[in-house]
């Protein structure tokens, strides 16, 4: 049996996906306005907050049934898929990079990427620790 897209299934990505980048881009100037554009502090903080939620919101659709298909899809790949991007932060590596500012670029993307890997190990924990919590109290799981 093949998978069928459903109009449902693409108007979750195509909202949540509408929605994510208009948090990024809002997000952004005001964590620029806030911090300076100097380094970029703005895809740091949204590609490390995009990867915890990215890690809980999984962790928590896989083993509850909290997040059914059609929100995850809305939430992950349209929402945070548009939220976060791997290119941005190739970006502002290299923007940092051309601007001769190598120590910091190096640092730069040193922290993005254990600041990323931390944040979805601390998700995916904070997902468990919700699934245990409602497996106490047997709400919403999965028989």
């Amino acid at each position: 049996m093949k998978n069928r897209v459903t109009l449902r299934q693409l108007g979750a990505v195509l909202t949540g996906g509408f929605l994510g980048t208009m948090t990024r881009y809002l997000l952004s100037l005001a964590i620029q306005q806030a911090l300076g554009k100097g380094w970029p502090f703005d895809i740091l903080l949204i590609n490390i907050t995009g990867a915890l939620l990215i890690a809980l919101i999984s962790t928590l659709a896989e083993t509850t049934m909290l997040i059914g298909p059609t929100r995850r899809l809305f939430l992950v790949t349209g929402f945070l898929g548009a939220y976060t991007t791997f290119s941005s932060l190739a970006l502002g590596t290299l923007n940092l990079f051309n601007g001769g500012a190598t120590l910091p670029a190096f640092l730069y993307l040193l922290t993005s990427l254990l600041g990323g890997l931390l944040a979805i190990v601390l998700g995916v924990r904070l997902g468990q620790g919700g699934v245990s919590w409602l497996k106490k109290r047997r709400c919403m799981l999965p028989k």
